[in-house]
């Protein structure tokens, strides 16, 4: 299975202005795919703390979100040059989408400016284009427009013969209380991923709070699957 990296890029997601969902959203997305996140990274607008965290990168696929637009702290296509090697250049393809889609001139054709060598990626509902260099995939940082972006180049990324179901099972169960099923599920259903989440599920007003569990069940075969979960639910539901 390929693997990916998600490198989000914003000063206002380290300060926890505001929360990072594009990260979230996109693993779901690739996980769905047959393309496993290995990591997730928040990057500041940084140029040279873009480009180490691209050095780091050793997944099939890295994904930068954010920083394209033609603002001083706007630095992504700075740092994403420096961190694959090539110089930053104006695109011609991108320079003349920006003018006669947007009317788009000056300075604000910063937005323009890509990695020599770079595909660029259309923005469907936005301004600043994204760009593909080698195996790095950067996009614009608002949620809509990234959301629109990957969906425009999603299937240059789907693995069809690894496309995953998922099921979810809900209990009032604690973790302790099922540890063993947990496990045995785990050995006796090889091809299904299984994982454990618990949360507090609060009443109206917030005075009761019930500790709850989830678990995720996700596979390639859906008959595998269908059959680990009537099996975990018989034993903990």
């Amino acid at each position: 299975m390929r693997g990916a990296t998600i490198i989000s890029i914003g000063n206002e997601i380290l300060s926890g202005d505001i929360v990072d969902t594009n990260s979230a959203w996109l693993a779901k997305r690739l996980s769905a795919q047959g393309v496993a996140v290995e990591r997730i990274m928040v990057v500041g607008d940084d140029e040279e703390a873009i480009c180490g965290a691209i050095k780091t990168c050793n997944s099939d696929f890295v994904f930068v979100v954010g920083g394209l637009g033609p603002t001083h702290d706007d630095v992504t296509r700075e740092g994403v040059a420096k961190g694959v090697g090539k110089a930053l250049e104006r695109n011609e393809a991108a320079e003349r989408m920006l003018k006669e889609r947007y009317g788009i001139s000056g300075v604000l054709l910063k937005m323009a400016d890509m990695p020599a060598g770079s595909e660029v990626i259309e923005n469907p509902v936005g301004v600043a284009p994204g760009f593909k260099i080698g195996n790095v995939i950067v996009m614009p940082g608002v949620p809509e427009e990234m959301r629109e972006t990957f969906t425009s180049i999603a299937a240059l990324f789907r693995a069809e013969n690894a496309i995953r179901e998922e099921e979810w099972i809900t209990t009032d169960k604690g973790e302790h209380e099922i540890l063993d099923v947990l496990n045995e599920s785990v050995k006796r259903f090889a091809d299904v991923k299984i994982g454990s989440y618990p949360y507090v599920d609060k009443r109206e007003g917030g005075a009761e709070r019930t500790y709850k569990l989830r678990i995720k069940l996700l596979s390639a075969d859906p008959e595998v699957l269908k059959r680990a979960k009537r099996w975990l639910e018989e034993r903990i539901c």
